[in-house]
């Protein structure tokens, strides 16, 4: 009796291992309708760049998407110490991280704590070497002077704008 209880027990056991072994491990799928979702997404993120001397800046984003090479980020505010202690804000309602390099859409305004402001559609910021850019229109105010153009290069540690089509208003106070 105890030999034949044994007998089916590894009969039912062979079947079952035999029918594991016809199956696919588990695993993730990337179908089509998948490699459109978000692998992860995050809510409330701050992410930090530490230096020897502190603090160098601070990128924020209410929520961000992680896919495969890249992340969408939404309502972004970034914070920079930039040249002669002055502190770099770029915000912006979206935009794609991708190789250190930020693609910011929709309301991209920069300001710098001087009272320097730029505003734009769509920028271009280079986070490891602080360049803004844009191939757009733009528009960019300092105290008494308001520029508008059709493309431009910042270069946030130099505090140097290359623009190209200007047209300038310089308002002289006496």
């Amino acid at each position: 009796m105890a030999v034949t209880s044994l007998k089916y027990f590894l009969l039912i056991f062979a079947i079952i291992m035999v029918f594991l072994l016809t199956k696919n491990p588990y695993e993730l799928e990337y179908s089509a309708k998948r490699k459109n979702e978000a692998n992860i997404v995050l809510f409330g993120v701050k992410t930090y760049e530490i230096l020897k001397s502190g603090v160098n800046s601070i990128l924020i984003s209410s929520k961000v998407e992680r896919f495969k090479g890249y992340d969408k980020l939404y309502n972004i505010n970034a914070l920079h110490k930039g040249a002669l202690n002055l502190i770099d804000s770029v915000v912006s309602d979206r935009g794609l991280l991708a190789k250190n390099i930020l693609y910011l859409d929709d309301n991209v305004k920069y300001v710098r704590s001087d009272g320097l402001a730029l505003y734009s559609n769509s920028v271009k910021y280079d986070l490891k070497n602080k360049i803004l850019s844009s191939n757009r229109k733009f528009e960019f105010i300092k105290k008494n002077s308001k520029t508008i153009g059709t493309s431009f290069v910042y270069q946030m540690k130099t505090g140097i704008i290359n623009a190209t089509n200007i047209k300038s208003v310089i308002r002289i106070n006496n």
